[in-house]
């Protein structure tokens, strides 16, 4: 399973940031290819937020 990575941060508070983990459905590659349009996606009507970096990754056998 593919997981896009998110890391969010309030407007108001840049410093105020979290990390979003959300299920890519595609490969690494698709990821890689699309995960830009995916996390803008994700934002959209999100205003009091901004997007400051996203990842790609695998996840191999979570125990969370």
């Amino acid at each position: 399973m593919i997981a896009l990575t998110l890391l969010v941060c309030l407007n108001s508070t840049p410093g105020d940031c979290h990390q979003e983990n959300v299920a890519f459905d595609g490969s690494i590659m698709q990821c890689a290819l699309f995960g830009q349009a995916a996390a803008a996606e994700r934002m959209r009507g999100r205003p009091k937020w901004h997007l400051a970096r996203y990842s790609c990754s695998t996840r191999r056998g979570s125990n969370a």
